[in-house]
């Protein structure tokens, strides 16, 4: 798909915004605003040096899978939301991700936040992709009815563990945890043991692109991805990937599936999976791990709870 060079704006640019209201992609020169506006939402030390986080957010505005805006409201930063594609394995398209959204308290109640979620959605939209998500803490009731109102659907809880810590599981006798890597065999059954979890099943048409998105995933520096098998079978999956928020020094490990076969449940598989996730991450200096899981997962989230992670929210989807 291209764009060319439109006569009209397109995707979040032609989202309708609120009288004296500028909504624009993020530059280089709105680093200390933007900044200052995520410590305001997390709370995070406001006078803290700036320059650790200056190449990360370089990197933000570079990216050409990542569609931050930036609202300017009567002159001043009034609040933004980072909009981002990434790739899902068994999936041929982009699903899109808000990671954070934020409207200064100053300037709530004038439809800015309505507006900074339209053009991520828009261009969400723009790229095709099949699903767009987010979470949202429990206490943010302002941003649940907003989501609600604009048709994300509440899908499940979202988990979280920080500072990641193992609790020394092991794996029983005959099951082996190793990383996926390029090839066949893995590449085949991590796509069935996907599919069992849910994800969209492989035809002859997708193929080629679930197998291109595969390797990708397995090759890319960010990922620690791993396969179990017992005795010489592949019976369980997780996932893993670290996401690097530009105001964060240290990344988070996010795991977007964990799945054990039917035949295998009720061996500590996915607690054994859950624990060599938790390690990797503790390797590659994560601050914390989270997952999104189903509100019918009710094994699972028992699970998360027992390896000592928190239910802190929810996720909530958009789909086309």
């Amino acid at each position: 798909m291209t764009l060319g060079n439109p006569d009209r704006p397109v995707g979040g640019l032609a989202v309708p915004r609120p009288a004296g209201v500028e909504l624009r992609p993020f530059g280089r020169d709105d680093f200390a605003d933007a900044l200052a506006l995520v410590r305001e939402l997390y709370a995070l030390d406001l006078h803290a040096a700036p320059d650790p986080h200056r190449s990360a957010f370089e990197a933000l505005v570079n990216d050409v899978d990542a569609t931050p805006f930036l609202a300017v409201a009567d002159g001043e930063p009034a609040g933004l939301v980072i909009h981002r594609l990434r790739r899902r394995l068994n999936h041929a398209t982009f699903e899109g991700w808000i990671s954070d959204l934020v409207v200064r308290e100053a300037f709530r109640g004038r439809g800015i936040g309505r507006s900074l979620v339209s053009a991520a959605v828009a261009e969400w939209r723009l790229r095709g992709g099949h699903v767009l998500e987010l979470e949202v803490s429990r206490e943010r009731t302002a941003a649940r009815a907003l989501y609600e109102s604009l048709g994300f659907v509440d899908q499940g809880k979202y988990f979280e563990i920080g500072p990641v810590r193992t609790r020394g599981v092991s794996p029983v006798d005959g099951l082996e945890i190793r990383p996926i890597i390029v090839d066949d065999a893995d590449f085949e059954a991590v796509t069935r043991l996907l599919a069992e979890l849910g994800r969209p099943a492989p035809t002859d048409e997708r193929l080629p692109a679930l197998r291109r998105t595969y390797d990708q995933h397995v090759l890319r520096e960010d990922t620690g991805s791993l396969l179990a098998i017992l005795d010489g079978t592949p019976i369980g999956f997780v996932s893993l990937e670290l996401r690097q928020p530009f105001f964060t020094v240290a990344p988070q490990a996010w795991i977007p599936d964990l799945i054990v076969t039917d035949a295998a449940r009720g061996r500590h598989v996915g607690a054994a999976l859950l624990e060599a996730a938790f390690a990797e991450a503790m390797r590659r200096g994560a601050y914390a791990v989270a997952l999104e899981s189903g509100h019918h997962r009710a094994v699972a989230h028992r699970l998360y709870l027992a390896a000592g992670m928190s239910d802190v929210g929810s996720f909530y989807t958009l789909a086309r």
